[in-house]
Protein backbone atom coordinates (compact mmCIF):
# COMPACT_ATOMS: atom_id res chain seq x y z
CA UNK A 1 0.00 0.00 0.00
CA UNK A 2 1.03 3.45 -0.61
CA UNK A 3 -0.23 7.14 -0.46
CA UNK A 4 -1.30 9.01 -3.16
CA UNK A 5 -1.86 12.76 -3.35
CA UNK A 6 -6.07 13.36 -3.79
CA UNK A 7 -5.99 16.26 -6.25
CA UNK A 8 -9.59 17.27 -5.34
CA UNK A 9 -9.56 20.21 -4.06
CA UNK A 10 -6.20 21.84 -5.44
CA UNK A 11 -5.89 24.77 -6.96
CA UNK A 12 -3.02 26.97 -8.81
CA UNK A 13 -4.28 30.04 -7.29
CA UNK A 14 -2.86 28.84 -3.92
CA UNK A 15 0.11 29.12 -2.62
CA UNK A 16 -0.62 26.54 0.43
CA UNK A 17 -1.78 23.98 -2.43
CA UNK A 18 1.29 24.32 -4.34
CA UNK A 19 3.35 24.19 -1.21
CA UNK A 20 1.81 21.25 -0.09
CA UNK A 21 2.36 19.24 -3.46
CA UNK A 22 5.72 19.92 -3.89
CA UNK A 23 6.86 18.69 -0.40
CA UNK A 24 4.34 15.93 -1.27
CA UNK A 25 6.71 14.81 -4.56
CA UNK A 26 9.91 16.25 -2.36
CA UNK A 27 9.27 13.25 0.00
CA UNK A 28 8.79 10.62 -2.68
CA UNK A 29 4.50 10.51 -3.42
CA UNK A 30 4.30 7.78 -5.62
CA UNK A 31 0.87 8.53 -7.39
CA UNK A 32 -1.15 11.88 -8.25
CA UNK A 33 -5.09 11.63 -8.85
CA UNK A 34 -6.93 14.64 -10.23
CA UNK A 35 -9.48 14.84 -13.04
CA UNK A 36 -10.32 17.61 -15.36
CA UNK A 37 -13.58 19.38 -13.05
CA UNK A 38 -11.66 19.37 -9.93
CA UNK A 39 -11.61 23.04 -9.32
CA UNK A 40 -12.50 23.79 -13.35
CA UNK A 41 -9.19 22.05 -14.45
CA UNK A 42 -7.16 24.30 -11.54
CA UNK A 43 -6.08 20.97 -10.19
CA UNK A 44 -4.53 19.82 -13.42
CA UNK A 45 -2.71 23.19 -14.02
CA UNK A 46 -1.19 23.27 -10.65
CA UNK A 47 -0.24 19.88 -10.78
CA UNK A 48 1.34 20.67 -14.11
CA UNK A 49 3.09 23.61 -12.96
CA UNK A 50 4.94 21.85 -10.17
CA UNK A 51 5.78 19.07 -12.36
CA UNK A 52 8.28 21.33 -14.07
CA UNK A 53 10.36 22.14 -11.73
CA UNK A 54 10.31 18.62 -10.17
CA UNK A 55 12.86 15.76 -9.96
CA UNK A 56 11.00 12.96 -9.02
CA UNK A 57 7.96 12.24 -11.46
CA UNK A 58 4.88 10.23 -9.45
CA UNK A 59 2.43 8.50 -11.42
CA UNK A 60 -0.21 11.30 -12.76
CA UNK A 61 -4.10 10.02 -13.15
CA UNK A 62 -6.78 11.61 -14.27
CA UNK A 63 -10.58 11.30 -14.72
CA UNK A 64 -12.98 12.37 -17.67
CA UNK A 65 -16.78 12.74 -17.30
CA UNK A 66 -18.23 15.71 -15.59
CA UNK A 67 -19.31 18.47 -17.53
CA UNK A 68 -19.08 21.27 -15.01
CA UNK A 69 -18.19 24.63 -14.63
CA UNK A 70 -16.00 25.70 -18.00
CA UNK A 71 -16.83 22.71 -19.59
CA UNK A 72 -20.11 23.38 -20.43
CA UNK A 73 -19.48 25.89 -22.86
CA UNK A 74 -16.97 23.52 -24.05
CA UNK A 75 -19.12 20.90 -24.80
CA UNK A 76 -21.81 23.35 -26.17
CA UNK A 77 -19.12 24.09 -29.05
CA UNK A 78 -19.21 20.43 -29.71
CA UNK A 79 -22.50 20.02 -30.19
CA UNK A 80 -23.02 22.72 -32.13
CA UNK A 81 -20.57 21.01 -35.05
CA UNK A 82 -22.34 17.67 -34.30
CA UNK A 83 -20.44 16.25 -31.56
CA UNK A 84 -20.37 14.73 -28.28
CA UNK A 85 -24.55 14.97 -28.82
CA UNK A 86 -25.30 11.16 -28.33
CA UNK A 87 -25.29 9.65 -24.80
CA UNK A 88 -25.64 13.05 -22.71
CA UNK A 89 -26.66 13.11 -19.53
CA UNK A 90 -28.08 16.62 -18.22
CA UNK A 91 -28.27 16.08 -14.40
CA UNK A 92 -29.02 19.31 -13.98
CA UNK A 93 -28.74 22.91 -15.52
CA UNK A 94 -24.96 23.10 -14.29
CA UNK A 95 -24.18 19.31 -14.35
CA UNK A 96 -23.77 17.31 -17.01
CA UNK A 97 -22.30 14.08 -18.02
CA UNK A 98 -20.75 12.03 -20.94
CA UNK A 99 -18.61 9.53 -21.68
CA UNK A 100 -18.84 9.53 -25.29
CA UNK A 101 -15.90 9.16 -27.47
CA UNK A 102 -15.93 12.09 -28.68
CA UNK A 103 -16.01 13.96 -25.51
CA UNK A 104 -13.19 11.82 -24.54
CA UNK A 105 -11.43 12.77 -27.12
CA UNK A 106 -11.74 16.31 -26.41
CA UNK A 107 -10.83 16.09 -23.00
CA UNK A 108 -7.98 14.52 -22.89
CA UNK A 109 -6.85 17.11 -25.36
CA UNK A 110 -7.50 19.37 -22.67
CA UNK A 111 -5.41 17.74 -19.38
CA UNK A 112 -2.74 17.03 -21.12
CA UNK A 113 -2.43 20.58 -22.35
CA UNK A 114 -3.16 21.26 -18.52
CA UNK A 115 -0.90 18.90 -16.90
CA UNK A 116 2.06 19.97 -19.54
CA UNK A 117 2.80 16.19 -20.48
CA UNK A 118 2.26 14.47 -23.91
CA UNK A 119 1.27 11.34 -22.38
CA UNK A 120 -0.99 10.38 -19.01
CA UNK A 121 0.07 7.42 -17.39
CA UNK A 122 -4.06 6.10 -16.46
CA UNK A 123 -6.99 8.17 -17.87
CA UNK A 124 -10.16 7.43 -15.71
CA UNK A 125 -14.08 7.37 -16.68
CA UNK A 126 -15.21 9.20 -14.03
CA UNK A 127 -18.32 7.92 -12.20
CA UNK A 128 -19.97 6.64 -15.28
CA UNK A 129 -23.00 5.58 -13.34
CA UNK A 130 -24.34 9.61 -13.85
CA UNK A 131 -26.03 7.69 -16.90
CA UNK A 132 -28.88 6.06 -14.05
CA UNK A 133 -29.63 9.51 -14.28
CA UNK A 134 -31.58 9.00 -17.20
CA UNK A 135 -35.16 7.58 -17.12
CA UNK A 136 -35.52 3.84 -18.23
CA UNK A 137 -31.53 3.44 -17.79
CA UNK A 138 -30.66 0.02 -17.89
CA UNK A 139 -27.72 -2.08 -17.04
CA UNK A 140 -27.09 -3.42 -20.94
CA UNK A 141 -27.07 0.41 -21.95
CA UNK A 142 -24.95 1.39 -19.54
CA UNK A 143 -22.43 -1.24 -20.64
CA UNK A 144 -23.01 -0.50 -24.23
CA UNK A 145 -21.94 2.90 -23.46
CA UNK A 146 -18.54 1.60 -21.67
CA UNK A 147 -17.96 -0.25 -24.22
CA UNK A 148 -17.60 2.58 -26.80
CA UNK A 149 -15.55 4.52 -24.17
CA UNK A 150 -13.43 1.82 -23.57
CA UNK A 151 -12.56 1.15 -27.42
CA UNK A 152 -12.04 4.85 -27.47
CA UNK A 153 -9.41 4.75 -24.64
CA UNK A 154 -7.28 1.76 -26.26
CA UNK A 155 -7.38 4.24 -29.23
CA UNK A 156 -5.72 6.27 -27.38
CA UNK A 157 -3.38 4.31 -25.77
CA UNK A 158 -2.42 3.60 -29.38
CA UNK A 159 -1.70 6.98 -29.77
CA UNK A 160 0.42 7.40 -27.51
CA UNK A 161 -2.08 9.98 -25.10
CA UNK A 162 -2.43 7.33 -22.33
CA UNK A 163 -0.11 4.19 -21.02
CA UNK A 164 -3.94 2.85 -19.63
CA UNK A 165 -7.19 3.30 -18.59
CA UNK A 166 -9.75 2.56 -15.90
CA UNK A 167 -12.88 3.51 -13.85
CA UNK A 168 -13.46 5.60 -10.98
CA UNK A 169 -16.95 4.85 -9.86
CA UNK A 170 -18.62 5.16 -5.91
CA UNK A 171 -21.05 2.50 -7.60
CA UNK A 172 -18.65 -0.10 -7.61
CA UNK A 173 -18.98 -1.13 -3.78
CA UNK A 174 -22.74 -1.85 -4.44
CA UNK A 175 -24.22 -5.20 -4.31
CA UNK A 176 -24.12 -6.81 -7.46
CA UNK A 177 -28.12 -7.29 -7.62
CA UNK A 178 -28.18 -3.32 -7.51
CA UNK A 179 -29.72 -1.96 -10.51
CA UNK A 180 -27.42 0.60 -10.60
CA UNK A 181 -23.96 -1.45 -10.11
CA UNK A 182 -21.00 -1.08 -11.89
CA UNK A 183 -20.24 -4.60 -11.42
CA UNK A 184 -16.91 -5.61 -12.05
CA UNK A 185 -17.41 -8.86 -13.74
CA UNK A 186 -19.64 -6.99 -16.94
CA UNK A 187 -16.68 -4.07 -16.58
CA UNK A 188 -14.09 -6.58 -16.98
CA UNK A 189 -15.55 -8.19 -20.15
CA UNK A 190 -16.05 -4.45 -21.49
CA UNK A 191 -12.37 -4.68 -21.28
CA UNK A 192 -11.98 -8.11 -22.81
CA UNK A 193 -13.90 -6.83 -26.30
CA UNK A 194 -10.55 -4.48 -27.01
CA UNK A 195 -8.28 -7.63 -27.09
CA UNK A 196 -6.38 -10.29 -24.91
CA UNK A 197 -3.84 -7.13 -24.24
CA UNK A 198 -6.42 -4.99 -23.44
CA UNK A 199 -4.85 -1.56 -21.36
CA UNK A 200 -8.06 -1.61 -18.60
CA UNK A 201 -5.68 -1.48 -15.27
CA UNK A 202 -7.44 0.57 -13.13
CA UNK A 203 -10.14 0.91 -10.93
CA UNK A 204 -11.09 3.82 -7.60
CA UNK A 205 -13.40 2.88 -5.06
CA UNK A 206 -14.69 5.11 -1.81
CA UNK A 207 -13.47 2.84 1.09
CA UNK A 208 -12.92 3.85 4.71
CA UNK A 209 -13.62 2.42 8.26
CA UNK A 210 -17.17 2.94 8.11
CA UNK A 211 -18.14 1.82 4.23
CA UNK A 212 -16.52 -1.20 3.99
CA UNK A 213 -18.74 -2.24 1.41
CA UNK A 214 -15.34 -2.99 -1.07
CA UNK A 215 -14.57 -5.73 1.26
CA UNK A 216 -18.14 -7.25 1.78
CA UNK A 217 -18.61 -11.13 -0.27
CA UNK A 218 -21.24 -9.07 -3.17
CA UNK A 219 -19.63 -11.21 -5.75
CA UNK A 220 -20.43 -15.09 -4.04
CA UNK A 221 -17.57 -15.69 -1.93
CA UNK A 222 -15.98 -12.64 -3.12
CA UNK A 223 -15.46 -9.16 -2.37
CA UNK A 224 -14.97 -6.53 -5.40
CA UNK A 225 -11.04 -6.41 -3.61
CA UNK A 226 -11.08 -10.15 -4.18
CA UNK A 227 -12.27 -9.66 -7.95
CA UNK A 228 -9.89 -7.13 -8.45
CA UNK A 229 -7.16 -8.67 -6.88
CA UNK A 230 -7.80 -11.82 -9.02
CA UNK A 231 -8.39 -9.91 -12.76
CA UNK A 232 -4.86 -8.19 -12.27
CA UNK A 233 -6.38 -4.79 -11.36
CA UNK A 234 -4.55 -2.20 -9.58
CA UNK A 235 -7.19 -0.91 -7.06
CA UNK A 236 -7.37 3.08 -5.81
CA UNK A 237 -9.51 4.15 -2.73
CA UNK A 238 -10.64 7.31 -2.41
CA UNK A 239 -12.68 8.75 0.69
CA UNK A 240 -10.54 7.26 3.31
CA UNK A 241 -10.87 9.78 6.03
CA UNK A 242 -13.98 11.07 5.13
CA UNK A 243 -17.21 8.47 5.68
CA UNK A 244 -20.90 8.54 5.58
CA UNK A 245 -22.63 7.11 8.32
CA UNK A 246 -26.32 6.47 8.67
CA UNK A 247 -28.29 8.84 11.14
CA UNK A 248 -31.31 10.29 11.90
CA UNK A 249 -31.80 13.05 9.38
CA UNK A 250 -29.82 11.45 6.58
CA UNK A 251 -25.96 10.20 5.85
CA UNK A 252 -24.15 12.30 8.17
CA UNK A 253 -20.46 13.11 7.16
CA UNK A 254 -17.63 11.54 9.90
CA UNK A 255 -13.68 12.98 9.53
CA UNK A 256 -11.80 10.59 10.81
CA UNK A 257 -9.48 12.62 11.33
CA UNK A 258 -8.12 14.88 14.18
CA UNK A 259 -7.20 18.80 14.11
CA UNK A 260 -6.31 19.12 17.42
CA UNK A 261 -2.75 18.35 16.95
CA UNK A 262 -1.91 21.28 14.11
CA UNK A 263 -4.57 24.03 15.08
CA UNK A 264 -6.12 26.32 18.53
CA UNK A 265 -9.24 26.40 18.60
CA UNK A 266 -11.60 29.49 19.24
CA UNK A 267 -13.78 29.78 22.13
CA UNK A 268 -17.21 30.66 21.99
CA UNK A 269 -16.84 33.68 23.54
CA UNK A 270 -14.36 35.04 20.60
CA UNK A 271 -16.96 33.76 18.07
CA UNK A 272 -19.60 36.10 20.06
CA UNK A 273 -17.25 39.15 20.22
CA UNK A 274 -16.81 38.66 15.73
CA UNK A 275 -20.35 38.13 15.41
CA UNK A 276 -21.47 40.99 16.99
CA UNK A 277 -19.26 43.25 15.56
CA UNK A 278 -19.83 41.99 12.49
CA UNK A 279 -23.78 42.83 12.90
CA UNK A 280 -22.94 46.33 14.05
CA UNK A 281 -21.22 46.82 10.67
CA UNK A 282 -23.85 45.89 8.66
CA UNK A 283 -26.34 47.54 11.28
CA UNK A 284 -24.05 50.71 10.80
CA UNK A 285 -24.41 50.70 6.99
CA UNK A 286 -28.08 50.23 6.72
CA UNK A 287 -29.11 52.61 9.02
CA UNK A 288 -27.14 55.24 7.29
CA UNK A 289 -29.52 54.77 4.70
CA UNK A 290 -32.60 53.92 6.44
CA UNK A 291 -32.28 54.29 10.60
CA UNK A 292 -35.99 52.81 11.38
CA UNK A 293 -34.34 49.51 10.04
CA UNK A 294 -33.37 46.67 12.94
CA UNK A 295 -30.57 44.11 10.70
CA UNK A 296 -30.98 41.79 13.47
CA UNK A 297 -34.19 41.42 13.06
CA UNK A 298 -34.30 40.96 9.26
CA UNK A 299 -34.95 36.95 8.39
CA UNK A 300 -32.00 35.91 7.02
CA UNK A 301 -29.80 37.35 9.67
CA UNK A 302 -32.13 35.91 11.85
CA UNK A 303 -31.30 32.53 10.32
CA UNK A 304 -27.53 32.73 10.15
CA UNK A 305 -27.12 34.18 13.56
CA UNK A 306 -28.96 30.66 14.23
CA UNK A 307 -26.32 28.52 12.58
CA UNK A 308 -23.28 30.29 11.82
CA UNK A 309 -21.17 28.27 14.45
CA UNK A 310 -23.02 25.28 14.60
CA UNK A 311 -22.38 23.79 10.79
CA UNK A 312 -21.39 20.36 10.88
CA UNK A 313 -18.36 20.42 8.05
CA UNK A 314 -16.41 23.04 6.32
CA UNK A 315 -18.16 22.49 3.35
CA UNK A 316 -21.31 23.53 4.88
CA UNK A 317 -19.35 26.60 5.86
CA UNK A 318 -18.41 27.53 3.08
CA UNK A 319 -21.69 27.35 1.75
CA UNK A 320 -23.53 29.72 4.01
CA UNK A 321 -20.96 32.27 3.51
CA UNK A 322 -20.04 31.61 0.08
CA UNK A 323 -23.75 31.35 -0.87
CA UNK A 324 -25.19 33.51 1.44
CA UNK A 325 -23.45 35.89 3.79
CA UNK A 326 -21.11 37.53 1.67
CA UNK A 327 -23.49 38.34 -1.42
CA UNK A 328 -25.67 39.79 1.50
CA UNK A 329 -22.88 41.90 2.28
CA UNK A 330 -21.61 42.54 -1.31
CA UNK A 331 -25.40 43.92 -1.66
CA UNK A 332 -25.63 45.94 0.72
CA UNK A 333 -22.34 47.68 0.16
CA UNK A 334 -23.32 48.16 -3.02
CA UNK A 335 -19.75 47.00 -4.32
CA UNK A 336 -17.67 49.62 -2.81
CA UNK A 337 -16.58 47.17 -0.06
CA UNK A 338 -12.82 47.71 0.51
CA UNK A 339 -10.42 44.57 1.54
CA UNK A 340 -10.05 46.68 4.16
CA UNK A 341 -13.61 46.87 5.72
CA UNK A 342 -14.19 43.18 4.30
CA UNK A 343 -11.76 41.83 7.18
CA UNK A 344 -14.14 41.52 9.78
CA UNK A 345 -16.45 39.49 7.86
CA UNK A 346 -13.58 37.15 6.87
CA UNK A 347 -12.49 36.82 10.41
CA UNK A 348 -16.12 35.05 11.08
CA UNK A 349 -15.72 33.05 8.33
CA UNK A 350 -12.19 31.58 10.13
CA UNK A 351 -14.08 31.08 12.85
CA UNK A 352 -17.23 29.42 11.49
CA UNK A 353 -14.19 27.47 10.07
CA UNK A 354 -12.63 26.93 13.17
CA UNK A 355 -15.83 25.71 15.05
CA UNK A 356 -16.83 23.06 12.23
CA UNK A 357 -13.24 21.60 12.92
CA UNK A 358 -14.10 21.63 16.74
CA UNK A 359 -17.27 19.51 16.34
CA UNK A 360 -15.75 17.14 13.69
CA UNK A 361 -12.45 16.89 15.84
CA UNK A 362 -15.30 15.58 18.52
CA UNK A 363 -16.96 13.26 16.10
CA UNK A 364 -13.65 11.76 15.45
CA UNK A 365 -12.38 11.67 19.10
CA UNK A 366 -15.91 9.63 19.92
CA UNK A 367 -15.26 7.45 16.57
CA UNK A 368 -11.56 6.56 17.90
CA UNK A 369 -12.58 5.28 21.39
CA UNK A 370 -15.49 3.60 19.87
CA UNK A 371 -13.06 2.17 17.51
CA UNK A 372 -10.48 1.11 20.41
CA UNK A 373 -13.16 -0.57 22.22
CA UNK A 374 -13.61 -3.25 19.69
CA UNK A 375 -10.63 -4.03 19.11
CA UNK A 376 -10.36 -1.69 15.81
CA UNK A 377 -7.45 0.03 16.34
CA UNK A 378 -4.37 0.57 18.53
CA UNK A 379 -5.01 3.11 21.69
CA UNK A 380 -1.78 5.16 20.80
CA UNK A 381 -1.17 9.23 20.94
CA UNK A 382 -0.97 9.47 17.18
CA UNK A 383 -3.11 11.48 15.01
CA UNK A 384 -5.80 9.40 14.19
CA UNK A 385 -5.61 9.92 10.53
CA UNK A 386 -2.10 8.01 10.81
CA UNK A 387 -3.37 5.08 12.89
CA UNK A 388 -6.29 4.47 10.64
CA UNK A 389 -3.94 5.02 7.08
CA UNK A 390 -2.11 2.22 8.59
CA UNK A 391 -4.97 -0.04 8.99
CA UNK A 392 -5.31 0.27 5.61
CA UNK A 393 -2.28 -1.38 4.77
CA UNK A 394 -4.14 -4.69 5.99
CA UNK A 395 -6.37 -4.94 3.44
CA UNK A 396 -4.28 -4.96 0.62
CA UNK A 397 -5.25 -1.89 -1.35
CA UNK A 398 -2.92 -0.38 -3.70
CA UNK A 399 -3.07 3.30 -3.55
CA UNK A 400 -4.98 5.52 -0.80
CA UNK A 401 -5.91 8.44 -1.86
CA UNK A 402 -5.54 11.57 0.45
CA UNK A 403 -6.52 15.13 -0.11
CA UNK A 404 -3.15 17.10 1.75
CA UNK A 405 -3.49 20.49 0.39
CA UNK A 406 -1.35 21.73 3.24
CA UNK A 407 1.88 21.56 3.82
CA UNK A 408 1.03 20.47 7.49
CA UNK A 409 -0.83 17.49 6.24
CA UNK A 410 2.40 16.14 3.89
CA UNK A 411 4.18 16.40 6.91
CA UNK A 412 1.93 14.49 8.86
CA UNK A 413 2.04 11.55 6.44
CA UNK A 414 5.23 11.53 4.96
CA UNK A 415 6.19 8.25 6.63
CA UNK A 416 3.48 6.57 4.64
CA UNK A 417 4.41 7.66 1.28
Amino acid sequence: MALGFGGYRISIESDEHRQALEKAIEYGITLIDTSANYTDGASEKLIGEVLKKAAHKPLIISKVGYIQGTNLSVVQELNEKGLAKDDLVKVNDSLWHSIHPEFIRNQIELSLERLGLETLDAYLLHNPEYYFYEEGATQEEYYARIDKAFACLEELVVEGKIREYGISSNNFILSAQDPKVTDIDRIYECATKQGENHHFKWVQFPFNLIEIDALEKHYGPFSLLDKARGMGLKTMINRPLNAFAKGDQGDQLVRLASYGEFMEFDSKERGEQLLNHCLDLIDQKVRAEDPDEDIREVPIIKQFVGLWNTLPSEDAVQQVFMGHFFPLVARIWGGDLSAKESEPFYELYDCALNFSRQRMNQTAEDFRQQAIKTGLIQDDSRPLQVTILEKYQEYGFDYILVGMKRPIYVDQLKDLF
